[in-house]
């Protein structure tokens, strides 16, 4: 039986990588805005959110992170890091605890007509494996990861 989940894992992750690679009709170009990328619409959850519908919904979409909102608007991310290093092996209880204590707070973010180069810029520096992207509102309308741009 192991080796069957091991065989669709590999499965899955073929899937995937022909998903990521089937989308490219052309070259990006670095100079482009962020907008011309093919992005995933996020997963937004509200301050509050119990920590236990946060982890689901990052399962059920097989996504790195989720968006935190407050009033519409973007105020924290919560990564898989986030859960690694502030969650797993802490004995907590996930229908009590709200994403609000584990999440990163006030996160850099970036615009879509920002370039491709200024978010690889930010993420090598920073060392952001994923930055949300918000409207003129601030309110989140995508999230850019490596994988999108690489």
């Amino acid at each position: 039986m192991q080796e069957n989940q091991f065989d669709d894992e590999l499965k899955r992750m073929d899937e995937l990588e022909y998903d990521a690679s089937s989308g490219i009709e052309e070259g990006v170009s670095l100079d482009d805005p962020l907008s011309g990328l093919a992005l995933q619409n996020p997963i937004v959850v509200n301050i509050g959110t119990p920590l236990s519908e946060a982890v689901q919904k990052l399962q059920d979409k097989s996504l790195g992170c989720l968006l935190v909102e407050s009033d519409g608007k973007l105020a924290g991310i919560m990564t898989e890091r986030d859960i690694l290093l502030k969650v797993t092996g802490k004995g907590l209880d996930f229908e009590k605890e709200v994403v609000d204590n584990f999440m990163t707070p006030n996160p850099e973010y970036l615009e879509m007509e920002d370039a491709v180069a200024y978010a690889l810029n930010r993420m090598v520096v920073s060392g952001f494996r994923h930055v949300p992207i918000v409207d003129d509102n601030k309110k989140s309308v995508g999230v850019v990861s490596l994988v999108n741009i690489v």
